[in-house]
């Protein structure tokens, strides 16, 4: 078992017998010693950091003790200084115990009262060496655990992250130290009462386990963890919670993506069934509906009715088309493409949404080889329902850019389009729903062209997000992984 090394005791007395006297003492119980006969001796040495304890003389030629202490304290933060003083410099030796040292001994020395006033110093220096040594493991242990380990104050103020918790969040822990974790890390008022609730559940002794919230991180994005916890009794000075959490956000989106494919595929069962026989009711409605407009030839007010009537079937045949092919499993074709081929073609086919308009489509690639291993028709139509989303948005004077560059998509090379155009832009609640399926600003559409987008980039491996909102005008960040041909 590692046991504390001996006490290194500096020796400052200008009394040759009296200095002497002392060394005999310490050296027969087993102590290091170095002597010094004035405070510049004293101060003229380089190993400040081994000495533990200083047995210094209230009176030297060349200082006192009052003197030195401030400086020894700098030079020698963690050392144990004793005054040595005859009883005419008693009050001087209490004032020294006011400005740092830790006890004082009565000249002739006592080797008892010596010997007993250093057990009490190597004892308390053993306490701290063993506690160091403890805060040491441990944060060892914090730092090698790959985990979300945050230390709070029961006013849920931040005293710890550790590295795994800075590289997963990006946040450094200096920014964040102070903070309330909530206001850093939650960001949704709504949860707070229930984490707080936890939280006092834990400090009336009751543990904390499988707790799990969202986390956001620097970047915006959201993490799942999972949280065990528990009291600190005490930690600097005070009560703490160390929580260790797990991220769980993949399991997470497994789960959803099973839910949500479960839901489709009953979804789609049932479309499938209601479209077949919605289809036929239609179509015979369809037939009546043309031979009621030849009857109404002369009778310009029932044809437009009429008219109308078509219309709205023809849009009820939409909807239950789009939701049967949303309910559909994407099935991919992948074959080497230029994405910057795919982007033009989508543009090219909404040449009758931009008539009457002054519309440009702007590219910055870098240079960048855009070939890629994707579905050229299932990606074209998401850049088809992004370039549509701009035009409808944007009045008059139309400027989209499609920005590319290199990213990073979990740990792999992978490309990152953003399309930014002039408009309005998203508010709060857009930017949230904006791949709801069903979710939609537009007067005409079923609201599930971004929803259908989103399924065919999650389909690729890639991501689709709204962008920060630094930019003017919506942007919309699609990423995909590089799979060069």
């Amino acid at each position: 078992m590692a046991v504390p090394p001996p006490l290194h005791v500096l020796v400052v007395e200008d009394d040759p017998d009296a200095r002497a006297n002392l060394c005999d003492i310490l050296e027969l119980d087993g102590y290091r010693v170095e002597t010094a006969g004035t405070v510049a001796e004293a101060l003229d040495r380089e190993n400040w950091s081994v000495i533990t304890t200083v047995i210094l003389d209230y009176r030297l030629p060349d200082g006192s003790a009052q003197d030195l202490l401030p400086r020894l304290r700098e030079l020698a933060p963690k050392a144990a200084i004793i005054v040595s003083t005859g009883v005419a410099g008693l009050d001087g030796a209490i004032l020294a115990l006011q400005h740092g040292a830790v006890d004082y001994i009565l000249k002739p020395v006592n080797a008892d009262a010596l010997r007993a006033s250093l057990m009490r110093i190597a004892e308390r220096q053993k306490l701290a060496w063993a506690k160091e040594r403890t805060e040491t493991a441990f944060r060892t242990l914090v730092e090698a655990a790959p985990s979300m380990i945050v230390i709070l104050r029961l006013d849920q103020k931040i005293l710890y992250l550790s590295s795994f918790a800075e590289q997963m969040t990006g946040y450094k822990a200096r920014e964040v130290v102070g903070k309330d974790y909530f206001e850093v890390f939650v960001k949704d008022p709504g949860l707070r009462e229930a984490f707080s609730q936890k939280l006092n559940c834990l400090v009336a002794d009751a543990p904390l386990h499988g707790f799990d919230n969202p986390v956001v991180c620097k970047d915006g994005t959201r993490r799942w963890i999972v949280w065990n916890a528990q009291l600190l009794a005490d930690y600097d000075d005070g009560p703490a919670i160390l929580a260790i959490g797990q991220d769980i956000t993949s399991l997470k989106q497994a789960q959803e993506q099973a839910l949500q494919s479960e839901r489709l595929a009953a979804i789609g069962q049932m479309m499938t069934g209601l479209a077949h026989e919605s289809g036929n009711a239609l179509a015979r409605s369809q037939a009546c509906l043309e031979m009621l407009a030849f009857e109404c030839e002369d009778r310009p007010k029932a044809l437009n009715l009429i008219t109308r009537i078509q219309a709205a079937q023809d849009h009820l045949k939409q909807l239950y088309d789009e939701v049967r092919n949303y309910a559909a499993p994407v099935k991919l074709q992948l074959e080497p493409w230029n994405l910057a081929l795919i982007w033009r073609q989508a543009w090219d086919n909404l040449h009758h949404l931009r008539q009457g308009k002054t519309a440009d489509l702007r590219e910055e690639t870098s240079g960048l080889d855009l070939r890629c291993l994707v579905d050229q028709f299932r990606l074209g139509q998401v850049f088809r329902n992004i370039l549509e989303n701009s035009l409808a948005a944007c009045q008059e004077d139309v400027e989209i850019q499609v920005l590319a560059s290199r990213a990073d998509l979990e740990g792999h090379p992978a490309m990152e389009i953003a399309f930014r155009d002039n408009g309005p832009g998203l508010n709060a609640e857009q930017r949230q729903r904006v791949f709801d399926p069903f979710f939609t600003t537009k007067t005409k559409g079923t609201g599930l062209g971004m929803a259908i987008a989103k399924r065919i980039v999650e389909a690729h491996g890639g991501r689709i997000t709204v962008g920060s909102g630094l930019h003017r005008g919506a942007e919309i960040l699609i990423t995909l992984p590089y799979k060069k041909p």
